[in-house]
């Protein structure tokens, strides 16, 4: 797997995911705690998405879905860790 655009990819994700939801542009409030366990969730499917890509052969799309679990999971633990 092409691991510089898949990591590409997670930044992107998690930069979007941070000025959607925690940067507070325009005076809007951060996004509620209850919101990390969707990215949990969507880090779960985009993962066994990416694992299903390679299974059937389709491996190109491997490193796009990948990097959309890593995101998408790395952006949830950040906001499960850190304080609001």
């Amino acid at each position: 797997m092409p691991w510089g655009r898949t990591i590409g990819f997670a930044a992107a994700v998690v930069a979007v995911l941070w000025s959607a939801l925690d940067a507070g542009f325009a005076g809007s409030p951060a996004a509620p705690p209850i919101t990390s366990l969707a990215l949990v969730v969507l880090a779960l499917l985009f993962g066994v998405g990416a694992w299903a890509m390679r299974v059937a052969g389709r491996a190109e799309r491997a490193p796009l879905l990948a990097g959309l679990a890593i995101g998408a999971g790395f952006y949830a633990i950040i906001r499960l860790t850190l304080p609001s």
